[in-house]
């Protein structure tokens, strides 16, 4: 009673629908998997570090010291300001 031709063209589309579905589960797998092991290799690579010890940063050093001389060159040069940065130096200014 069935069309053979009706039949097999929905079990066509079922094993299309089918395969692409496990290939979508297989490559998000393989994404997940890769993307895990990089994560893994970070925290070994972070492992590594932490295993050591390090010197203690000294307070006079000028790596602390950048906001200071960001604002020295900023106002040095005021274009380089920001308009909340530049509102600022004038009420400082009129402060002064």
């Amino acid at each position: 009673m069935s069309n053979p031709a009706i039949a097999g063209t929905i079990l066509r589309n079922f094993g299309i629908i089918t395969a692409a579905a496990l290939g979508g589960v297989y490559a998000s797998d393989r994404i997940i998997s890769i993307a895990s092991r990089k994560q893994m290799r970070l925290r070994g690579e972070q492992g590594v570090y932490n295993a050591s010890v390090h010197p203690e940063q000294d307070p006079l050093d000028t790596i602390l010291d950048r906001k200071n001389l960001m604002n020295a060159a900023k106002a040095k040069k005021p274009w380089n300001m920001t308009l909340a940065e530049k509102e600022r130096s004038r009420s400082e200014g009129a402060k002064h």
